[in-house]
């Protein structure tokens, strides 16, 4: 899978400068890498942020909007537990941050270094590449979802179905021996993993646990038993996907 790079940085120059390090040296290298967005804004960066692809953010801290690098990284973290996160910022002194906000930050380079930039840039794409495509091989996606005020990660082949709760805009996950519920949108809950499926107004189903789909009542039956409605819309759509993901 290839890996997306997100650069944010509010000067133009260093902008360009850093832009112009990474492309160059992915073109040189032919890594299985790309400029995905490079840009000042980063709630442009957020509204990217999901957790189906390999991706590494390469972040200022001072980004001169009311949402700073660090306040970002803690948002991009909660939506992207396996992204790789790096800052390239001219406070050192925000350094002790990252560990208290638990960002796990890949690294952290120093601006007043201009020299070593270019060196240390190559030397975190190597790695990022190394890193993001040895977890893509043994790590399960998972899907996160915000509970009250805790971000919960739960594997996405472990969840059933979501469906809408009677309360508006709360949503249920139902999993084999357990379920939540948490605030959201069916149309957001279908994108979460590739293997959601919106199957009715109300419900999405993980396409991978439909073990039986009685056409004659227009119901789903998943791998713990459960039954769920699917529309007359979704007939020919499920039956392709369902056939797809079994192969």
């Amino acid at each position: 899978m290839m890996i997306d790079v997100y650069i944010c940085e509010d000067d133009v120059k260093q902008l360009e400068q850093i832009q112009t390090i990474v492309r160059r040296y992915l073109m040189i290298e032919k890594l299985d890498m790309r400029i995905a967005m490079a840009t000042a804004d980063p709630q442009a960066i957020l509204a990217e942020a999901d957790n189906q692809h390999q991706r590494l953010y390469l972040l200022d801290i001072e980004l001169g909007t009311p949402m700073n690098g660090i306040e970002l990284a803690q948002k991009l973290r909660q939506v992207d537990v396996n992204c790789k996160i790096v800052f390239i910022t001219t406070h050192a002194e925000m350094l002790t941050l990252t560990f208290k906000y638990q960002l796990e930050v890949l690294d952290f380079i120093i601006k007043d270094q201009p020299e070593a930039l270019q060196a240390r840039l190559i030397q975190i794409l190597n790695l990022a590449q190394t890193r993001l495509t040895s977890s893509q091989h043994h790590q399960a996606a998972y899907v996160q979802f915000k509970v009250g005020e805790q971000v919960r990660s739960v594997r996405a082949d472990e969840v059933l179905f979501i469906e809408s709760a009677q309360v508006p805009h709360k949503l249920i996950v139902h999993m084999a021996n357990a379920q939540f519920e948490y605030y959201g949108t069916i149309k957001q809950a279908a994108t979460l993993n590739k293997n959601f499926y919106r199957c009715h107004k109300s419900i999405v189903v993980n396409q991978t646990c439909i073990t039986v789909i009685n056409k004659r009542l227009h119901q789903l039956t998943v791998s713990n038993g459960e039954t769920i409605d699917y529309s007359v819309a979704a007939s020919r759509a499920l039956a392709k996907l369902v056939r797809i993901s079994k192969m």
